[in-house]
C-alpha cells in the first residue's frame, strides 16, 4: 500500500508540480538524451542498434533485386534499365553497410550507420520518382510510393532516447521531400497530406523508440545494479573496473582500488534486526555516492563490503577521500525503533597494477589487516606504509 503521507503530500502539489514529479518518477530525464546513460549500457544500447542495423541493411539488399521481375511487366519499357540500375545500387549500398557495420566501437558510431541505414532507402525512393516522372498517376504503379511510410514504420524497432528520435526523423522525411521542394511541390494539398500522415506515424513511432528505451533501462538497471542499495552489482563492476583499467594503462593513468567493510555488522544485524542493517547499508551506499565522483566506480562486492575504484586518482589522493567516507560513518547516527544505531568502517587501499582481480586480492589482505589492528581505519595494500586514521 502507498504510504498516506506521499499521498497528501502529491495531493498538495500544483499541476505543474504534479508533471515534474511524476517526470521525476518515470526518470523521464533518461529518455530525452543520453546524457545520463552508463557508459556501458551505451556500449549495449550501440551494439543493441547496430545489430538491428545489420539485418535491415541485409534483408533490403537481397529484397530490392528481387522486385525487378515485377518491374518488367509493369514499367514501361524506357523506364525498366534505369529502375534496374537504380534498385542494383540500392542494394550493393546496403550490403557494404551490412559489411562495414561488423563491428561496433562506440554509440556514435552506431547513430551514424543508422542515419545512413534510413538516408539511403529515402535517397533509393527519390530516384524512383524522378525515373517514374509522369508515369506515378498509372494506378498500377501505386505501390512504388509506399516505400516512405515504410521507412517511417521501421523506426520502430530501435530504442532511441527522444533527441535522437527527433532528429532522425528530420533527416529522412527531409530527405523523403527532396523532390517535391525541387519541383515546388512541398505546400500542394498532396504533399501537405503526405505530410501530415508521415509526421502521425513518425509520431508513433518516436513513441515505440521511447517505450523499447525505457524497456531496455529498466531491464539494464535490475541486472547491473544492487536492489538495496543501488550500487553495481560484483559482476557489473568487475565489467567496468577492467574497462577503466584498459582506459588507464592506454593513456598511462593512476587507478586506485577500495575494499570497504563494515565493522561488526553481524552484531547490528543481531541487535537492531535485518531492517536495521538494512538501513546501514542504505546509508553508507549513499554517502559513497555522496563522497565520490561521477566518474568513480561504486560496487557492493557481498554483504557489508563494498569496493571502489578511482580513476587518475594516487593512492595518497584516493586516502583522503576514503578516510572522509570513514570519518562520516563514525558521526552517522541512523534511527531505528527509537533506537541509535552507530556504526563504522574499515578499509584496504591500493592501486591497480597488473589486473582488477589480483589488486582485489591484495587491497583485500590490507583490509583484513585494518581488521586485526582495531577496525575504524585504512591500510595500504602491501609494499605500501599503513595509514591510520586518528
Amino acid at each position: 500500500m502507498r504510504d498516506k503521507s506521499i499521498l497528501t503530500d502529491i495531493d498538495s502539489l500544483t499541476m505543474s508540480q504534479r508533471l515534474r514529479f511524476l517526470f521525476e518518477q518515470i526518470r523521464g530525464y533518461e529518455l530525452l538524451g543520453s546524457r545520463e546513460h552508463p557508459a556501458d549500457f551505451n556500449l549495449v544500447r550501440a551494439e543493441y542498434i547496430n545489430t538491428r542495423v545489420r539485418f535491415l541493411a541485409l534483408l533490403f539488399s537481397v529484397l530490392t533485386p528481387l522486385w525487378i521481375p515485377v518491374d518488367y511487366f509493369i514499367l514501361p519499357e524506357s523506364d525498366f534499365g534505369m529502375m534496374v540500375i537504380a534498385r542494383m545500387l540500392f542494394s550493393l549500398s546496403l550490403l557494404a553497410l551490412w559489411v562495414k557495420a561488423s563491428y561496433v566501437f562506440s554509440l556514435g558510431h552506431a547513430r551514424f550507420r543508422l542515419v545512413v541505414l534510413m538516408v539511403m532507402p529515402a535517397l533509393f525512393h527519390l530516384s524512383t520518382q524522378f525515373i517514374l516522372g509522369n508515369h506515378l498517376d498509372d494506378e498500377r504503379l501505386a505501390s512504388y510510393t509506399f516505400l516512405p511510410f515504410l521507412i517511417i514504420a521501421i523506426h520502430c524497432v530501435f530504442p532511441l532516447t527522444l533527441k535522437e528520435g527527433c532528429l532522425l526523423a528530420f533527416f529522412t522525411i527531409f530527405t523523403l521531400s527532396l523532390d517535391e521542394v525541387v519541383q515546388h511541390q512541398v505546400f500542394t494539398l498532396t504533399s501537405l497530406n503526405n505530410l501530415w500522415l508521415l509526421a502521425v506515424i513518425m509520431g508513433i513511432a518516436i513513441w515505440a523508440q521511447l517505450s523499447q528505451l525505457h524497456m531496455q533501462l529498466k531491464l539494464f538497471e535490475q541486472a547491473t545494479t544492487d536492489a538495496l542499495t543501488g550500487l553495481l552489482t560484483r559482476r557489473s563492476f568487475m565489467t567496468q573496473a577492467e574497462s577503466e583499467l584498459s582506459r588507464a594503462e592506454r593513456y598511462n593513468r593512476t587507478l586506485s582500488i577500495a575494499l570497504i567493510d563494515l565493522d561488526h555488522f553481524k552484531a547490528v544485524n543481531d541487535t537492531f534486526g535485518h531492517q536495521g542493517g538494512d538501513k546501514v547499508l542504505i546509508s553508507f551506499a549513499k554517502q559513497l555516492k555522496d563522497a565520490l565522483r561521477t566518474t568513480d566506480i561504486i560496487g557492493r562486492y557481498g554483504g557489508e563490503e563494498f569496493i571502489i575504484v578511482l580513476p587518475e586518482t594516487p593512492v595518497e589522493e584516493a586516502r583522503k577521500v576514503i578516510q572522509r567516507v570513514l570519518d562520516t560513518c563514525r558521526e552517522t547516527v541512523i534511527s531505528h525503533d527509537n533506537k541509535e544505531i552507530r556504526f563504522t568502517a574499515s578499509a584496504g587501499l591500493g592501486e591497480v597494477l597488473v589486473d582488477v582481480q589480483s589488486s582485489i586480492h591484495y587491497v583485500d589482505q590490507a583490509l583484513y589487516k585494518a581488521k586485526e589492528d582495531g577496525r575504524d581505519r585504512i591500510v595500504l595494500a602491501a609494499g605500501e606504509r599503513e595509514l591510520l586514521a586518528e
